[in-house]
Order: C-alpha cells, then sequence, then structure tokens
C-alpha cells in the first residue's frame, strides 16, 4: 500500500436475508432497542446458523476484496448489534432485563439492558481472535478488527451496580485490552474501537473518557495500526433529512487530546457533513481516516466528487497520514448501493497514487 492512499470500510455491513441473526437495522430502518434486546435468544452454534454466517461473511468479504479495499471487515454480521453483540461475551450484563432511560445525551429514550455486577470476562478470553482468524482465512486484504469503546458500552446500558462510572470504565477498558492484545498475538494489524458516544459527551471526554479509551490500547504492539472511530449518530431509516446527530463543533473541542492520546488514526465524519478546514490543521500526529461516502444517502457519490473531497482535505492532512472510508457502518444501505459506493471510493483515492 505504499505511495497510496489506503481504503478501508468503518465495520458493520447490512444482513442477508437467508443470515437467522437477529440485527438492529432491518430494510434501511432501525428496530427499536428493545426488540434489539429481546431477541437474543438464537442458537449460535447450530450447524445451521454456523454454515450461514460462514457463507455471509466469505460473501460480504469477497465484495470488499473485488472493490479493492486495502482493508476489509467482516462486516460485523455475528452480532445482533455492534455493541450488544459484543458485550454477550462478559459477565456483568443482564439482557433479559431493561429500563427505560434517556440516552446519547439526550437523543434518545429507550429500554436498556442492565448492568448487574462486575463486568469481566468469561469463559473465552481472545474470543474476537478466534472471528478475526476465520474472517482472515477469507481474505486476500487484512482484515480489522472492530470493537465497541468503553463510553459508548456504557452510555448503551443501565448501570445498577458500579458506584462510579469511572470504576465501571476501568472494568470495560481492561476486558476490551484482552481481547485486543490476544487479537495482536494472533497476528492481527489493524484493530478499531468504534467509540462514537465521544463526542455526545464532550466534557466527560476531556476528563476521563479519552483516557480510558486510550487504556484500551495499552500494551498493543506498535506493528498493530491503532484505530478510534467517533462518529455523529445514525438516523431512523435511511434518507431522513432531519434527525438528532451530535453537536458539530464536538470534534474540534476533542481534537487536540485526541491527537496526543497514543493511537495512530482516527477515523471522523465528513461526507455527511463537512468539518471546518481547522479541524484538519488539529491533528499534528494522527492518521485520519476521513468518511467520504454518506451512509444514510442513498445517492452514489462520483468518484470526481469523492477526488474533489479528497483534495481539499490534503491541503490540511499530508498524504501519508491520510485514508479514506464510509462515514459509518454501510448498515443502511442495500448491498448494490454500498457497493457502488465503495467502488468509487477505491477509484477516486486509487487516482492519488
Amino acid at each position: 500500500m505504499e505511495g497510496k492512499i489506503s481504503t478501508t470500510v468503518i465495520g458493520t455491513m447490512p444482513k442477508p436475508d437467508y443470515l437467522n441473526i437477529p440485527g438492529w437495522v432491518k430494510d434501511g430502518k432501525q428496530l427499536p432497542d428493545v426488540e434489539d434486546s429481546l431477541q437474543s435468544v438464537f442458537e449460535r452454534d447450530s450447524d445451521e446458523i454456523r454454515e450461514q454466517l460462514k457463507r455471509a461473511t466469505q460473501e460480504v468479504i469477497s465484495l470488499q476484496n473485488n472493490v479493492g479495499l486495502s482493508i476489509v471487515t467482516d462486516g460485523e454480521l455475528n452480532r445482533d448489534s455492534y455493541i450488544n453483540g459484543f458485550c454477550r461475551n462478559f459477565n456483568g450484563f443482564d439482557f433479559s432485563r431493561q429500563k427505560r432511560s434517556w440516552y446519547r445525551n439526550g437523543a434518545r429514550e429507550e429500554l436498556l439492558p442492565i448492568i448487574v455486577s462486575r463486568i469481566t470476562h468469561k469463559s473465552n478470553a481472545g474470543f474476537m481472535a478466534e472471528e478475526w482468524k476465520s474472517s482472515q482465512g477469507m481474505s486476500n486484504a487484512p482484515v480489522k478488527a472492530t470493537i465497541p469503546g468503553p463510553i459508548t458500552i456504557m452510555d448503551t446500558f443501565c448501570n445498577d451496580f458500579y458506584l462510579n462510572e469511572v470504576d465501571l470504565l476501568k472494568d470495560l477498558s481492561n476486558c476490551i485490552n484482552i481481547e485486543l492484545k490476544k487479537l495482536a498475538e494472533a497476528g492481527c494489524k489493524y484493530a478499531q474501537i468504534d467509540d462514537p458516544v465521544l463526542v455526545r459527551y464532550p466534557d466527560k471526554a476531556l476528563q476521563y473518557g479519552i483516557d480510558y479509551l486510550s487504556q484500551c490500547f495499552a500494551g498493543v504492539p506498535h506493528d498493530v495500526l491503532k484505530t478510534v472511530h467517533i462518529c455523529c449518530g445514525y438516523p431512523l431509516y435511511l434518507d431522513q433529512v432531519d434527525y438528532n446527530k451530535a453537536d458539530k463543533d464536538a470534534y474540534l473541542r476533542l481534537a487536540s487530546k485526541l491527537d496526543e492520546a497514543g493511537f495512530d488514526a482516527l477515523s471522523i465524519e465528513d461526507a455527511h457533513r463537512r468539518n471546518h478546514p481547522d479541524l484538519f490543521k488539529s491533528f499534528k500526529k494522527l492518521t485520519i481516516v476521513l468518511g467520504v461516502l454518506d451512509v444514510v444517502r442513498s445517492r452514489i457519490e462520483s468518484v470526481e466528487e469523492i477526488r474533489d473531497h479528497i483534495r481539499d482535505v490534503l491541503q490540511y492532512i499530508p498524504k501519508e497520514r491520510l485514508m479514506v472510508a464510509p462515514d459509518c457502518g454501510l448498515i443502511f444501505l442495500p448491498i448494490d448501493i454500498a457497493e457502488k459506493k465503495l467502488r468509487n471510493m477505491v477509484e477516486a483515492a486509487n487516482s492519488f497514487s
């Protein structure tokens, strides 16, 4: 990839209809969280589900390989949601009970699962490494592992156990750190923590959220590209025009501390709404994974449009510190539209080699 602007995706991809694992988005519409929580009883270990998941993962990886992405993901197809699907592997979360609560800094009110005891690994520490090895065996390109971040996990559950957020974040960061180190031991070279909720609570992020996010990467080797993804929120349905997003200025408020946090790359939205040049000027160290595809619009960005977008940002971020990607996961898009968007993105990025 030397001399090229690398291309990747953020994580989640749409599930095919035949895959009998519940999800949080269906046909371009977000399902209520309560439905996601109550649909947790499905037989992951049945031969039928294993074969469905293997087929679906191979299809989504092959699509990404075929469009020419530099770094791919497994599509997170085995997770009912990208947060809950990860957290089901730990003690302390009760998905059978919910409380109605406001979350995302008052953006939504839903029934949320409950934290009822200390969060620790079950008997399967390193489960992400096993998933990654299976996916990497299906791909010509390197596969990136994606993990939800501690602030985002904390905000997605009602806490009925921990006396304060710091103790909760400490245990979450420790569990995530174990998975990241197991991934590195298995040979994974690209690891991404998705912590979008940082921008919903910028004061909390500056006080301690970014510090605990950084702790997730403690001891992860230097040859692993350590990326953090922060986005500003999904709509209720595809092509929704006006929906609640994080404060546009939140990125800029967090930029300096993120730049000094010690990880390697930061993935941000820049397609749904463009950021001010001052944001890019704030990053002196981080590689920027630039969102150039709007993941909640069915309109397909042209190669020329994406090329112009990249050229604009190259005024502030040198080519050697720039990668491109969609704004966030592609789960809202029909797979044929997602593929066309990705093909145009790869062609645009490759024109700078």
